[in-house]
């Protein structure tokens, strides 16, 4: 039978010594209460010390004998060598166990009444002592929950949006490395849990960048311009002429307000307003007052040139028909689609990047796992640290992000948008080198050989990631698949 016990630590320490050694047993207590089959702890402050000492006893209760049979084999040398290396002679413990007995009646003043029971789980039965069953979880309450309650407990379970966020997310912005290793200490319910985090932030960076990345990451240069309105003509009805219309007079406008290159905006523009005419006017005058000069290159290193059509300009099209072109090869029927088709596939892309993700960051988990063979750490924690690290991640660009949209509207915002890129850029590098030295506990210098070989795998990871991404996006959109 597995009968609870009481581990009692009395410690006397120097007095001089005793606010350090208040602060280091804190953090103790919590790291013991990390280990398997202990329950609970509490400090006390008792009197007896010898002159110039203070006494603290700490109490930990435990499930079984077998648990602290556990600990005093495989965790207790470690444990007590940290106290001892910390404060050497100037500590002094000794160890005592005590023995519950649960089913012990409880003693009460003669011709007094015992006290009443306390309540107990509406779900397993157990004796409660605080918010939540010590059994099962459920939280204590007697009555049925409101409609408020029910939709706070929704957001809480399926998007981690509860007091948990707030406890978790300036410790996840502004301390590296350091949820990462609460929760590897066995901290988990102060915080919300690695995945859920992650999943809470990442969808919210894509839902907006769905609706901010085509107003703030708009594609004005000249040569994506000139591709533009090199496709080739196309008779329009007269509501598809307006559209297009107002379109490309909201891009002139956008190309005014961008800050850039003088004579790149001035071309850009000019072809702009070649394009308005010639929708108003398809002519081959208009067409060949669209195309520079002849042996001339636009702006941005792409030579144009003028077509057999009359209507329209080509950039850079090759003479003849592709050799590719009607292959029976599935691999190039599906880039041959993707070149005909690539605003659908660079929209396919972009929905498909969340997934990537999941591809990328077991990958970085494992070379982590590599490049810390030695810290006997398992991968699960190495995944941890990635989860935690692209939630991160994705907090930063989604600042970023807002900055950006918002310096596009608002002028006295409109400075911020050059440099938050470049200081969010810095601060990501300098966060992943911080929380590997927190969290790793490794010296600066191991630490920073092995950020550096970090640092160039992401990068080869990221790439393998997005190339197979984008194969795997051209062979879904190829016909037929």
């Amino acid at each position: 039978m597995n009968t609870p016990l009481v581990y009692e630590v009395t410690l006397d320490i120097s007095a001089d010594q005793a606010a350090e050694f208040d602060t280091w047993l804190k953090e103790h207590v919590r790291e013991m209460l990390a280990l398997p089959g202990f329950r609970e702890a509490r400090v006390l402050k008792p009197e007896g010390a010898e002159a110039g000492a203070e006494r603290r006893v700490v109490q930990y209760t435990l499930a079984s004998r077998a648990d602290l049979d556990r600990y005093v084999a495989e965790q207790a040398p470690r444990m007590r060598a940290e106290g001892a290396k910390r404060f050497g002679d100037k500590l002094k413990a000794s160890r005592r166990v005590l023995d519950l007995e649960p089913s012990a009646a409880p003693l009460a003043l003669p011709g007094l009444a015992p006290p009443p029971e306390g309540p107990r789980c509406r779900n397993c039965g157990t004796p409660l002592y605080s918010k939540f069953c010590m059994e099962c979880g459920q939280k204590n309450h007697t009555y049925v929950a409101p409609l408020w309650n029910v939709l706070h407990d929704f957001a809480g379970t399926h998007f981690g949006f509860d007091t948990k966020f707030f406890h978790s997310i300036f410790p996840l912005l502004f301390r590296p490395g350091y949820l990462t290793r609460e929760y590897c200490l066995g901290h988990e319910e102060r915080y919300i849990k690695p995945f859920r985090l992650y999943l809470f932030c990442s969808i919210l960076f894509f839902f907006l960048a769905a609706f901010m990345w085509p107003s703030s990451g708009s594609d004005l240069s000249p040569t994506a311009i000139n591709e533009k309105l090199s496709a080739p003509a196309k008779q329009m009805s007269p509501e598809e002429k307006t559209k297009e219309r107002d379109a490309i007079q909201k891009s002139i406008r956008e190309l005014d307000a961008e800050p850039g290159n003088a004579a790149e905006k001035a071309f850009a523009r000019q072809m702009l307003v070649d394009e308005l005419a010639r929708l108003d006017a398809p002519t081959t005058a208009t067409a060949k007052a669209a195309t520079p000069a002849p042996g001339t290159a636009a702006p941005g290193g792409s030579s144009s040139r003028a077509t057999d059509d009359a209507d329209f300009v080509r950039v850079d099209e090759p003479r003849g028909k592709s050799k590719l072109a009607g292959s029976d090869n599935r691999f190039i029927q599906s880039f041959e689609y993707v070149k005909d088709h690539q605003d659908e596939f660079k929209k396919k892309l972009k929905d498909n990047l969340p997934k990537m993700m999941f591809v990328l960051m077991p990958l970085i988990a494992l070379f982590l796992k590599l490049f810390y063979l030695g810290s006997g750490r398992y991968l699960t924690e190495h995944f941890v640290f990635t989860l935690h690290y692209h939630a991160m991640l994705f907090t930063v660009l989604l600042f970023v992000m807002l900055i950006d949209f918002s310096g596009a509207h608002l002028a006295w915002l409109a400075p911020l948008r050059n440099e938050a890129g470049t200081v969010a850029g810095w601060y990501l590098v300098i966060y992943l080198f911080l929380a590997l030295r927190f969290f790793y506990a490794q010296g600066w210098f191991k630490t920073f050989l092995k950020f550096c070989l970090l640092f160039i795998s992401y990068f080869i990871a990221a790439g393998l990631t997005f190339a197979t991404g984008v194969v795997l996006t051209a062979a879904e959109l190829a016909p037929g698949s």
